[in-house]
């Protein structure tokens, strides 16, 4: 019989997610938009949210050729899920998740504690 291990709060965390980025999409500011990236940071309270997704547009400055394009793809860490979030409270990393369009997700970072059903109140 083989072992397979579970990571039991992936369900929790990716409520916690799917709660947390609409808000920051709404309410957040653009922090960064350059390259192949798009950050969204928001500070509610206690809480820092940062939400980043693929940004394909091309600023004057860099160039367009396919080279470019691949050379950024290749800087990807894990280039198959290009969205995330990282929710900080009082400073403290408490998660982490990375995600792509087909559905795959990692969770990163989860500390669990009471901070959870907070966040879902936001």
């Amino acid at each position: 019989m083989a072992l397979r291990l579970v990571a039991s709060g992936d369900d929790r965390a990716l409520a916690i997610r799917d709660h947390l980025v609409p808000l920051v999409r709404d309410a957040g500011a653009i922090e960064v938009q350059r390259d192949t990236m798009r950050l969204i940071s928001l500070q509610v309270g206690p809480w820092s949210l940062a939400h980043w997704t693929p940004f394909n547009e091309l600023g004057a400055g860099e160039a367009s050729s396919p080279g470019y394009r691949h050379a950024l793809e290749r800087q990807q860490v894990e280039p198959g899920l290009p969205y995330g979030i990282e929710v900080s409270r009082d400073g403290v990393k408490v998660l982490v998740v990375s995600w792509a369009d087909d559905g795959t997700s990692k969770v990163v970072t989860f500390v669990r504690g009471t901070w959870e059903d907070d966040a879902l109140a936001l």
